[in-house]
């Protein structure tokens, strides 16, 4: 059935249709009315279906008659790029902050000399050790190659 709105309260959802069919207006309810459109409006053109409940006269599955739907938002990567977002930047933190350049010790300015010493039973302190592996040839004193000098006697972190 085709009608216009000729009451319309936006307040409380809710109006009247006149029907070119039938003598009395028509109860309409917002919620019957199809989704994506704006609020109605009085002289609003409609189709509709007319149903009886507990004998009053409704309309139902409302649509506008030359109303345009309300044009949506089309974000389609939108959830992608946030998922992406989420993962990226703790990644990126965790990342620099684990690969941050280890800086070395400056043993040259703590007055040690290459002085012929080759292994660990010659070294003084861990210092030493430290910098005769980083500055001196011909040393003996990384056996396991993991850049710390004398780990059983000099360097242990126990």
């Amino acid at each position: 059935m085709q009608g216009k709105i000729v009451r319309w309260n936006d307040d409380r959802g809710f109006g009247f249709i006149s029907a070119k069919n039938n003598k009395s207006d028509v109860f309409a309810h917002i919620s019957q009315f199809k989704k994506g459109y704006r609020s109605p409006r009085v002289g609003d053109s409609v189709n509709f279906q007319v149903t009886m409940e507990k004998g009053k006269t409704s309309a139902k599955l409302i649509s506008f008659i030359d109303v345009q739907p309300i044009p949506k938002l089309i974000l389609p990567f939108a959830p992608q790029i946030l998922i992406s977002i989420l993962i990226l930047i703790p990644s990126c933190i965790t990342y620099i902050y684990l690969n941050k350049p280890i800086q070395p010790e400056v043993y040259n300015e703590m007055g040690f000399t290459c002085g012929g010493k080759n292994y660990c039973s010659q070294m003084i302190s861990c210092n030493e050790a430290k910098f005769y592996l980083a500055n001196c040839p011909n040393v003996e004193i990384d056996g396991d190659g993991d850049g710390i000098p004398c780990e059983r006697q000099l360097c242990n972190s126990w």
